[in-house]
C-alpha cells in the first residue's frame, strides 16, 4: 500500500472511530438519562403548588434539557478548568457569552439596541390609558452594568446601561413618566454591590424592598394616592439570611465550582397579613393560592430548597405567570394597581401588594388577549411597568395583539 493510500485511509478510518465514538456517547447519556428519570416519566408527580401533571412532552424535555445525566459533573470540570485558566469570557450556545468583570460579577452580553420601537410601544399605551384617565408610571429598573462600579475585562463591550440611559431618555422625550429606581436607590445611599446578585441578572431581594419603600411616597406625592408609608418600615418586616446558597441564573450556566454561590435574603412582613391570589378566572383547572403572606405568595419549596441551583429568587410567586390577581383582603383603602412585568417585579410586586387592596399582574410571556383592552375595561387606579432593563423583545411590547 502506497504512503499517501495509506494516509488517506488511515484518515478514514480516525473519523469512523471518532464518529462511532461520538454516537456511543450520545446513546449512553441518553440511556443513562432515561434510567435516571424513569420514576418522574413513568409515573409523573403533580406538580407540589399547583396540582398540575405535566405531560409526557414536559417531561422528556425537563429530563433532556434539566436533569441529564453526567451534566452537574461536567460543570465541574469546566469550572475548575477554567479557574484554572483564569478565564472571564465563557461562550454560551444560549446567550453568546457570559461575561466576568472585575469584581467577580457575572453578566449576560448585550449589545447595542435601537429603543424606538419600544419606547414608541410603551407610549402608545401611556396614551390609550390617558384616554381613559388610568394614570400609568414607568418604573425603570437598575442595571447590572453599573457607571463608576463595574469594570470588564480588557476588550470587552457592553450596552446594557447605554440601552438603559437611550430607553429612559426616548420615554421621557414621548411625555411618559420615568422613576428611575437606580438614581432613587443611589440617592438613598444603598451601595452598588447590594443592588444585583453575583451569580444572576436578577436585583437583590433587598434592593427589590428598598424600591418599593422609595415608591410609596413618590405616588403618594405625584399621583394623589393615599398608600400607607409606614408599611416599608423596617421594623414592619423580617428578614432571614441564607449564607451561600443561591446559584443564579447565570452562575447555573457554567457551575457552581466557577462562579460561586450568592447570599439570599428573604424578607417578609411582621405584622398581620391575609390574602387570595389566583389566575383568572377561578376554576379547579387554575392556581389558586389563600391565606397569609408566606402562605399564598411565597413558595418554600423553592425558599428552602437544599438544591443551590434552585431559583430562590422566584420565592415570591415560583412563575411568571400570564396573570395573576394579588387580593390583600387584610387592606382595605380599595386601590386597585395593574403592574405589566417580567421576573424582575416578583419580589418587588409582592412588597406592593401589601400597600394596596388588589393587584393585577401581567406578564405578556403568556398573557392572552389584549393588555390595553383588558386594562381600559378593569380601570386600574394606576398602572405600573417594571421590565429588567434587558428585555427588549417585540413580544413583551404588544399591547395591543
Amino acid at each position: 500500500m502506497k504512503i499517501t493510500e495509506f494516509a488517506a485511509h488511515t484518515k478514514r478510518l480516525s473519523r469512523s472511530v471518532t464518529a462511532a465514538g461520538l454516537l456511543a456517547c450520545v446513546l449512553t447519556v441518553g440511556t443513562l438519562t432515561a434510567i435516571k428519570n424513569h420514576s418522574a416519566l413513568i409515573s409523573p408527580t403533580p406538580d407540589p403548588e399547583t396540582g398540575a401533571i405535566p405531560s409526557l412532552k414536559e417531561r422528556i424535555t425537563q429530563a433532556y434539557d434539566k436533569s441529564i445525566a453526567g451534566f452537574g459533573q461536567f460543570l465541574s470540570v469546566f469550572g475548575i478548568t477554567q479557574r484554572v485558566l483564569g478565564t472571564s469570557v465563557y461562550e454560551d450556545a444560549g446567550y453568546g457569552y457570559l461575561i466576568r468583570d472585575t469584581k467577580n460579577f457575572l453578566h449576560y452580553n448585550t449589545f447595542p439596541i435601537d429603543v424606538t420601537p419600544y419606547a414608541d410601544a410603551v407610549s402608545a399605551l401611556r396614551e390609550d390609558l390617558a384616554s381613559a384617565d388610568i394614570p400609568f408610571l414607568y418604573l425603570q429598573a437598575p442595571v447590572k452594568e453599573i457607571d463608576g462600579f463595574t469594570e470588564y475585562p480588557t476588550g470587552i463591550t457592553y450596552a446594557s446601561a447605554d440601552n438603559a440611559r437611550a430607553m429612559g431618555e426616548a420615554l421621557r422625550a414621548r411625555g411618559v413618566e420615568v422613576l428611575s429606581l437606580a438614581d432613587a436607590l443611589a440617592d438613598a445611599g444603598m451601595k452598588p454591590e447590594e443592588l444585583f446578585y453575583r451569580t444572576d441578572h436578577h436585583w437583590t431581594t433587598e434592593a427589590a424592598f428598598a424600591a418599593f419603600s422609595l415608591t410609596l411616597p413618590y405616588l403618594n406625592e405625584h399621583y394623589g394616592l393615599s398608600l400607607d408609608t409606614a408599611l416599608s418600615a423596617t421594623e414592619k418586616w423580617n428578614t432571614l439570611s441564607q449564607p451561600s446558597s443561591f446559584l443564579g441564573s447565570i452562575g447555573r450556566r457554567i457551575g457552581e465550582e466557577l462562579a460561586g454561590l450568592d447570599d439570599y435574603t428573604y424578607i417578609e412582613p411582621a405584622f398581620e397579613t391575609s390574602y387570595r391570589v389566583y389566575y383568572p378566572p377561578i376554576s379547579t383547572q387554575t392556581p389558586y393560592w389563600s391565606g397569609s403572606f408566606r402562605e399564598a405568595l411565597v413558595r418554600e419549596s423553592l425558599l428552602f430548597s437544599e438544591d443551590h441551583a434552585a431559583n430562590r429568587y422566584a420565592s415570591y410567586f415560583q412563575y411568571d405567570y400570564g396573570q395573576l390577581i394579588i387580593e390583600n383582603t387584610a387592606n382595605a383603602n380599595g386601590l386597585r394597581i395593574a403592574v405589566i412585568k417580567d421576573s424582575f417585579a416578583l419580589p418587588y410586586t409582592a412588597f406592593f401588594s401589601t400597600a394596596v387592596t388588589t393587584v393585577d399582574m401581567i406578564d405578556l410571556r403568556e398573557y392572552e388577549g389584549s393588555v390595553t383592552e383588558h386594562l381600559l375595561e378593569t380601570k386600574p387606579d394606576l398602572v405600573l411597568m417594571l421590565y429588567n432593563n434587558e428585555v427588549f423583545s417585540a413580544p413583551m411590547y404588544q399591547f395591543n395583539d
